[in-house]
């Protein structure tokens, strides 16, 4: 007999990131995440899958093994946290800013530590010209100025004691304080065991790609203040000279050598602001000239949202003339091909969600979320082979019914699940819940916060109003429109869920949702009384404090809203939850992280202190040590507690008996 799922199960997943081919194309590696809830901690091994025989082994132990590269057909060189067999103070060891390199052989035997760096890298790529990474670092390194008395223990040292903040954006949300940081590229030696700057200074390198001597590469070079736009370089291994080969304002998101020439990802940004479908571009490199090729108006990538991923992976692969990569279409996530000649042709496409993928002769391997099931490995060679089994569940799991809702001719994907106990002509109290970004999308994937709502008793609805992925950048258009179209639509999703199901009681409703779908949760309790309780994440509440607080609000507020505080400050705050708070009944509880520096923690406590003021039955919770990322990548107890605090607050208003 199945048991439930319970909010504790979230320790039991297994999550999968990046495979990569073996040159040969005989094995994979794969990074492979546990949790260890006793020590609050991510456990993180690489794996090894036998393409031929299809075995599959685990290669390394620590727990602490990240990024990797193929040296050859046999061994392997990563990065990892792994001690050194040296007793260091535990506090001391996580501020070091280091990355130790080790080598493995795939046959067997321990790892070989070859060498330890002082600097933060990532991003391994290898090619035929060598190994490059990724650092984010200062600018410019200031030497230590030594006490005059030969005692600098009582000096301050700056990013532990204070800050020195002359730029913006000045923090970043995953990494804290970025002032005078940047992301560099290096070339790494192995056998004099170092890493050498290739292009380093105010250039911010986000994207990169190696061929014949050649690095093209995805900058943006800025003082000050960072712009939206960035442009293409190339970098020459022989001469040590960059070239700017772009200098139209677009905003480029990945580039690679394809045949002779570079193509690459990029939006002028003219239909929608920075969230406006990408297109290709070609630089013809034997030309001296770029041009697009596209105008597809799909959505690049994957944007498909679920609680059940952990660690990263590529999303784009070259292999001859052809590039291949993700599209969120629908609420569905999958590969397609781009050549050159022959344009855009699709490869794999099924309902659900391709994570991260490698190509090798035509075949790929990746990680793949298929209908309720959670992270697995597939390889694809014509049919879809499912190659794992990690997260093979005895539990009770409810499906997403899909019904479409008219609004105002808008057709608007919808989805409700009922409670796993559900019986005929019982009423349910119900949880609508509102997605981020707002580009981003809902699918039929397995989503553990929804499916612990369901195993507690509760409908859940959900769908993707205006604003969201996968069907144009028309649909997706809300620019100064936060909270009006897509607020028509979400409470004609709710209508049309109400008349189409009679097991929803209206009268026991709920609503839910984090960042952009934070911000609609607020804005929701501000324009109507129809939920008896909110619970709102990592959410925005004013967009004239989010203009000037957060890691992308200077240029995303002015982008999306058309608006800044000195030209039309009574329009961001139009847009903005907090000006209705004097409008809400809704018991609400609002949940964010301190570290939060994409939503950051002043936009809930200015929600709650309004809501507290207005006499709003009301609660904050805040997490010390957690970002953004919270709800999908933050610490397991913490993620844990999050899901504990919704539910109790929607028991609390939601499932007392009827009168």
């Amino acid at each position: 007999m199945m048991t439930k799922l319970s909010i504790e199960d979230l320790t039991d997943y297994t999550f999968l990131s990046n495979p990569k081919f073996s040159t040969d194309g005989e094995h994979v590696c794969f990074s492979h995440h546990e949790i260890n809830e006793d020590e609050n901690e991510y456990v993180s091994t690489l794996w090894i899958l036998n393409t031929d025989t299809k075995e599959i082994y685990k290669l390394t132990n620590s727990g602490k093994d990240t990024d990797f590269v193929w040296l050859n057909e046999e061994e392997i060189l990563f990065t990892s946290g792994r001690d050194m067999g040296v007793e260091e103070d535990k506090d001391d060891e996580e501020e070091k800013e280091e990355t130790k390199f080790f080598k493995i052989k795939i046959t067997g035997g321990e790892a070989e530590h070859l060498f330890t760096i002082d600097k933060k890298v990532g991003g391994l790529e290898k090619s035929e010209s060598g190994i490059f990474a990724s650092v984010w670092e200062k600018v410019e390194e200031k030497d230590e100025e030594e006490n005059e008395e030969g005692d600098d223990e009582d000096q301050l040292k700056e990013g532990e004691d204070y800050y020195e903040l002359d730029e913006i954006p000045f923090w970043s949300n995953e990494e804290g304080f970025s002032n005078k940081k940047r992301v560099h590229l290096y070339e790494l030696d192995l056998e004099e065991e170092e890493i050498g700057l290739l292009v380093g200074g105010h250039k911010n390198v986000t994207n990169f790609d190696v061929k014949d001597g050649k690095i093209c590469l995805v900058v943006n070079e800025y003082e000050d203040m960072m712009e939206a736009e960035n442009y293409l370089y190339e970098f020459d291994l022989s001469s040590d000279e960059l070239e700017k080969l772009t200098d139209e304002v677009l905003r480029i998101d990945r580039a690679r050598y394809v045949d002779d020439d570079i193509v690459f990802e990029a939006t002028d940004m003219e239909r929608m602001g920075i969230n406006t479908n990408r297109e290709f571009y070609v630089y013809r490199r034997g030309e001296d000239e770029y041009e697009q090729l596209t105008d597809m108006d799909r959505s690049f990538g994957n944007s498909l949202l679920t609680d059940v991923r952990y660690g990263g992976g590529e999303l784009v692969r070259v292999e001859g003339n052809d590039y291949y990569f993700l599209i969120t279409e629908g609420y569905s996530v999958g590969l397609h091909k781009f050549n050159i000649e022959d344009g855009v042709e699709a490869v794999i496409e099924k309902q659900g969600s391709i994570d991260s993928f490698d190509v090798h002769d035509g075949e790929f391997i990746y990680v793949g979320l298929r209908e309720q099931r959670p992270q697995e490995l597939y390889l694809y060679d014509g049919e879809e082979k499912r190659l794992t089994d990690f997260n093979e569940m005895d539990l009770e799991l409810s499906e997403p019914e899909y019904f479409e809702v008219d609004s105002d001719g808008r057709q608007i994907d919808a989805w409700v699940m009922r409670p796993v106990d559900y019986e005929e002509g019982v009423e349910y109290p119900t949880i609508l819940e509102i997605h981020g970004c707002p580009k981003c999308v809902y699918g039929t994937v397995h989503f553990h916060q929804m499916q612990v709502l369901v195993n507690e008793g509760y409908a859940v609805v959900f769908s993707n109003p205006s604003g969201s992925s996968g069907q144009g950048d028309a649909f997706a258009d809300i620019t100064g429109e936060y909270g009006m179209r897509d607020y028509e639509d979400i409470m004609n999703v709710m209508d049309e869920a109400l008349e189409r199901y009679d097991f929803i009681d209206e009268d026991r409703l709920g609503v839910t949702g984090g960042s952009y779908g934070g911000f609609m949760t607020n804005w929701v309790i501000g324009h109507t009384d129809r939920f008896k309780a909110a619970v709102s994440f990592r959410s925005i509440s004013n967009w004239i404090s989010k203009f000037a607080t957060t890691d992308i609000g200077y240029y995303f507020v002015d982008d999306q809203i058309r608006a800044d505080p000195w030209e039309d400050v009574e329009k961001l705050w139009d847009h903005s939850p907090m000006k209705y708070a004097d409008q809400v009944d809704t018991p609400t509880m609002l949940i964010t992280s301190r570290e939060d520096y994409r939503c950051w923690e002043a936009e809930a406590i200015q929600m709650f202190t309004s809501l507290k003021y207005h006499g709003v039955d009301s609660k904050l919770v805040l997490f010390e040590g957690e970002d953004h990322n919270l709800a999908r990548q933050g610490r397991p107890k913490q993620r844990i507690k999050r899901l504990e605090e919704m539910l109790d607050w929607f028991d609390e208003y939601l499932q007392a008996s009827k009168e």
